[in-house]
């Protein structure tokens, strides 16, 4: 009954949007399927049912017509507004009646507008294969047969970013809280990503000190042009190290240390994971210093307890002091509210490994500072 009253609420809503769908839309005898009957044939059209794949429960827009190629939606079953469902149902039947692409940000299987589904149609728009965007809607349809597909769910981790490709690399553009916009690459030989050095080509330095561009440091038709005309293998591979480089370092130091690694091992791996994060300015020091960047008091802690909002406070006062920013490396954990004040400084926090030298981010600016997650091919 709760099913049979939530798609009489659907239909009448989509009506009350679309009107021009008031005596095609009906819901389907004994199911909870809402279907738009196109081009006055009654078996065929475009249609809302809530499905389930594989483990997974969502609500799916599956246009009829074309069940080979034809418009897929899906979204979560639980958090996704009906007016999102019933602007979706209408948007695919317009296509599929008129038999035209979907347009934004349905293509996208969007709910809405953003900042990224507009970059999307500007990539687009200069024949840059954008595969996916990832903003207001995790949820997505992988087709694994004639009328079946697979649905895969991005974790909120990974954050808002759209993927595309050009002709010799896989792009990835991230959209971060506090970073802002970050701009990484993957060629088909190597597999890993890499970061572009997005900062230095907007103020036309040679290098950036600190991942990341402001959102409003730089137009979307402006970070469009950089993606689709800019950014080629060639000159993207000037920017940094690339992952597997570091990764490789950080394995073969494992293999070789016996116990933890050396102070100088340690050194060159941090410096080498920070340097793939994008912290260009961040080096191995001279004489006393352990480490060198003008941008950054980078402080070195080895303990057990948990770092505290008050030892927080204190060594950003002393980066504060030299007029730097903190960059915190520490052996033990952090409580939440230490964290918290980290990212409210604007300050970076990670536990390091002293057996492999691996760094792992402990507070939300320093996740957002992470690669994309690796994959094989």
């Amino acid at each position: 009954m709760s099913w049979y009253l939530k798609f009489q609420s659907l239909h009448g809503l989509l009506v009350e949007r679309h009107p021009m769908w008031a005596s095609r839309a009906n819901i389907l005898d004994g199911k909870n399927v809402l279907k738009i009957t196109l081009a006055d044939e009654t078996d065929r059209g475009v249609a809302l049912a809530v499905v389930r794949e594989r483990y997974t429960q969502v609500w799916a827009v599956v246009d009829g017509m074309d069940v080979l190629h034809g418009n897929l939606l899906v979204w979560p079953l639980q958090g996704t507004s009906d007016e999102t469902l019933v602007d979706a149902l209408h948007a695919c039947a317009v296509a599929a009646e008129r038999r035209e692409p979907l347009p934004s940000p349905w293509c996208w299987n969007e709910p809405g507008t953003s900042e990224l589904t507009e970059l999307a149609d500007l990539l687009a728009a200069r024949r840059v294969t954008v595969d996916r965007v990832m903003a207001g809607n995790r949820y997505r349809a992988l087709r694994s047969g004639i009328v079946s597909f697979d649905v895969e769910i991005i974790q909120h981790g990974e954050g808002r970013f759209l993927d595309a490709r050009t002709d010799d690399m896989d792009v990835r553009v991230s959209l971060k809280p506090a970073l802002g916009w970050l701009v990484d690459v993957r060629y088909g030989h190597e597999g890993v990503w890499r970061r572009v050095d997005l900062g230095a080509w907007v103020s036309g330095q040679v290098s950036s000190s600190e991942p990341g561009v402001p959102r409003d440091r730089i137009a979307l038709s402006r970070l469009a042009d950089f993606v689709a005309h800019e950014l080629h293998c060639g000159d993207a591979a000037e920017y940094g190290r690339p992952e597997t480089e570091c990764r490789e370092q950080v394995e073969e130091n494992a293999v070789t240390s016996s116990f933890q690694l050396s102070p100088t091992a340690l050194v060159e791996a941090v410096v080498a994971q920070l340097t793939e994060r994008g912290f260009g300015d961040v080096s191995r020091g001279l004489g006393d210093s352990v480490f060198r960047s003008d941008r950054f008091w980078i402080e070195w802690r080895k303990g057990s307890s948990r770092l505290s909002t008050p030892m927080l406070q204190r060594l950003n006062g002393i980066a504060a002091a030299e007029g730097r920013r903190l960059i915190l490396l520490s052996t033990s954990d952090i409580s939440r509210p230490a964290a918290a004040f980290a990212d409210q400084a604007r300050g970076y926090v990670f536990q390091i490994s002293q057996d492999t030298g691996e760094l792992m981010p402990l507070n939300s600016r320093a996740r957002e500072a992470n690669l994309p997650r690796s994959a094989v091919r």
